[in-house]
């Protein structure tokens, strides 16, 4: 039985859990829940509360699909997001919709403590039990053994990891850690890179963690929450700067274990051995210069077969969000082409 702490509300005072797009024509959006242990099997030093939670999302795939599986990428968000930042409410910015309709099927979940999945207490989970969740994730998609609401749940051959910002890095930790992905995508983490106004951000938000997490969310703080528009956006249309939902909180384990993480990805991050899209926006504000840090990071894989960096013209830490959101789909659609089958 999965046990959770008191949901803590978004930024901003919304309760509830962001929609997703509505699937178009001839795509499939299956809820999914997953069993997990919130164990740290990994070299990143931090605790966890070893305790049992779900962990929820959707399926999003092409119609039929599902009934002869082969590959399919599982998506690990950022802080202050959720499941919702992969198929995202929005005309025309439906990430996963737009990758089952070019063939590709994605599953899409809310890390622990985020959205629709069980909340532990902010200081039980840390970035190395959310790398071993990744895990447990990989190998129940692989072997079929999860909740759905399908007719039986679907088995995948080849499972691929894919990560925006920490959810890059918990990727990256997943790989070097467990040796069972058959690709990684990094989404604009950088482990050496971090620009003065991410140092500013993290002492702030650092600071309400060791004061117990903000007022109304014990042990969880907010990441970014006095500079929301510099954090997500460059050159997002005002539309969409409107539709994105608020901030969401963050557990603090978490927060706290971004040190550890970097640390580990500076010894193994070279032990990948599987092929890796790096992909930055040319505008990131967390990590620069962009191009730089792009360039240090994709250089740093020295284990893997074949290592990719695609930059995206004026896109913030968030590409999903901006203008060049189609070149981002494209981009990771043609990468997984090129993966054997």
């Amino acid at each position: 039985m999965a046990v959770a702490a008191a949901v803590p509300a978004f930024a901003g005072g919304t309760n509830g859990v962001p929609p997703l797009a509505t699937p178009p024509e001839h795509v499939v959006q299956v809820p999914v829940s997953f069993t997990v242990h919130n164990t740290n099997q990994t070299p990143v030093p931090c605790a966890a509360d070893g305790r049992t939670y779900t962990v929820r999302g959707h399926i999003v795939a092409p119609e039929g699909a599902l009934d002869h599986p082969d590959a399919a990428t599982l998506y690990l968000h950022a802080v202050t997001l959720g499941e919702y930042y992969w198929n995202l409410d929005i005309p025309g910015y439906d990430y996963a919709d737009q990758q089952a309709r070019n063939g590709h099927v994605s599953v899409i979940i809310d890390r622990l403590g985020y959205g629709s999945s069980d909340k532990p207490a902010g200081a039980g989970t840390c970035f190395g039990s959310e790398a071993t969740v990744a895990h447990q994730i990989i190998g129940r998609l692989r072997a079929g053994d999860y909740h759905t609401d399908a007719a039986t749940a679907a088995k995948f051959s080849r499972v691929y990891t894919a990560g925006s910002s920490v959810g890059g890095l918990i990727a990256n930790v997943e790989a070097y850690s467990f040796h069972d992905t058959d690709g990684v995508i990094n989404l604009s983490w950088g482990d050496v890179a971090a620009t003065p106004f991410t140092a500013a951000q993290t002492a702030d938000v650092v600071a309400r963690c060791l004061a117990g997490g903000d007022p109304d969310t014990p042990g969880y703080a907010t990441f970014f929450d006095n500079a929301r528009d510099e954090f997500y956006f460059n050159s997002a249309g005002p539309e969409v700067r409107r539709a994105v939902p608020p901030l969401h909180v963050d557990p603090c384990g978490q927060i706290e274990s971004v040190p550890a993480g970097i640390a580990a990805d500076v010894l193994h991050l070279g032990e990948i051995d599987v092929p890796v899209l790096v992909m930055f926006g040319s505008a990131d504000a967390v990590f620069g210069p962009p191009a730089l840090a792009g360039k240090q990071e994709a250089a740093r894989y020295v284990g893997s077969p074949e290592v990719t960096l695609d930059m995206i013209p004026d896109a913030s830490h968030y590409p999903l969000f901006e203008s060049r959101h189609l070149q981002v789909v494209s981009d990771i659609d043609k990468w997984l082409d090129r993966r054997p089958s």
